[in-house]
């Protein structure tokens, strides 16, 4: 199975690139980090209280990410996915059917956790550094439609976000395993389906 990794800050790109992979990879598979937000009512209070809550570990539920990434590599197949609503703060799960993956994606600004977990897997790992001015306003008019936020509130946010995705990534590190495509402008498919069909087994 072929293993892509999409990471960049808030408004990189990310999702719109799996999706673009998603439809030249046959038996392909899209998770998204952003669905694996903890919920419940301590969640919820902490949201209010934390400044950049979303953006920290301390929100996301990395346990259940994992358990479902190891059951896709170990069966190849999943029969459910989650959706986080960042609106009413809960996840929801989407039965669905998922058989025979050959390429999982797997997106968002949590996705330098997991490359300790693939360090004994083969992995492809695309880094997104768009300029920031480019980032914040994509951010800008996703923040109002899907999250219901205030311009001030948005791009706030924004700021924080950026920083803390930057100072984490400072520190990450790709196994011998692993190989890595830097994108500083949008990503080019081409390089990237080159790049997985001679390097990814």
């Amino acid at each position: 199975m072929k293993i892509i990794i999409i990471t960049g800050p808030s408004g990189s790109g990310k999702t719109s690139l799996a999706k673009k992979l998603m439809i030249e990879l046959e038996n392909c598979h899209v998770i998204s980090t952003d669905d694996f937000y903890k919920t419940g009512k301590i969640s919820n209070l902490l949201s209010k209280f934390i400044r950049s809550y979303f953006d920290k570990r301390i929100s996301h539920n990395s346990k259940l990410l994992r358990k479902t990434i190891n059951k896709i590599l170990k069966n190849k197949e999943i029969n459910y996915s989650y959706k986080y609503d960042f609106i009413k703060k809960r996840t929801e799960i989407n039965y669905h059917k998922s058989l025979h993956i050959e390429n999982l994606i797997i997106e968002g600004i949590f996705t330098l956790e997991l490359l300790k977990s693939f360090s004994q897997n083969d992995y492809l790992l695309i880094k997104l550094n768009i300029n920031k001015e480019i980032c914040m306003k994509r951010i800008f008019e996703r923040d109002c439609v899907e999250r219901g936020k205030s311009q001030i509130t948005s791009i706030e946010d924004f700021i924080r976000a950026w920083n803390i995705y930057k100072n984490k990534e400072k520190s990450y590190k790709i196994s011998e395993k692993g190989k890595e495509l830097d994108f500083k402008k949008e990503p080019n498919i081409n390089t990237i389906l080159k790049e997985l069909s001679n390097k990814i087994r």
